[in-house]
């Protein structure tokens, strides 16, 4: 799949299915530097009766955030899907536009081959 490489980030798109519903997220960074895959949740309908867990997310340096845990259907991203994944729902709104970043929880399902030349990754 195509990325975007800006500010010093791997950009891609990812869809979801949230409570059933298909959902493409876009402008979300890869992070190897994240355990945990996290979305804006302004970008899905959230459905505050479905199970969840309140965690608290560190970033580098002094920032944290609580953000609200749930399972999604799935994860599908280049085509490759993993199901059942425990998502993380905050407020990622940046100045710069993140609506989320792919962790290491989903990344570790995948063969990463990045090709920064050509602007290409593959997940195998």
């Amino acid at each position: 799949m195509k990325f975007k490489f800006k500010n010093g980030l791997i950009w891609v798109s990812v869809e979801i299915v949230y409570s059933g519903t298909k959902i493409k997220i876009e402008n979300c960074i890869l992070d190897t530097g994240s355990a945990t895959t996290a979305f804006d949740i302004d970008c899905v309908n959230f459905d505050y009766s479905k199970p969840a867990k309140i965690k608290r997310l560190f970033g580098i340096g002094t920032g944290t955030q609580e953000v609200i845990s749930q399972v999604v259907d799935k994860v599908t991203v280049d085509d490759k899907d993993v199901e059942n994944q425990e998502i993380e729902f905050g407020d990622f709104s940046s100045k710069i536009g993140i609506n989320g970043f792919i962790g290491n929880d989903v990344l570790k399902n995948f063969v990463l081959q990045i090709d920064y030349k050509s602007q290409i990754i593959a997940f195998i």
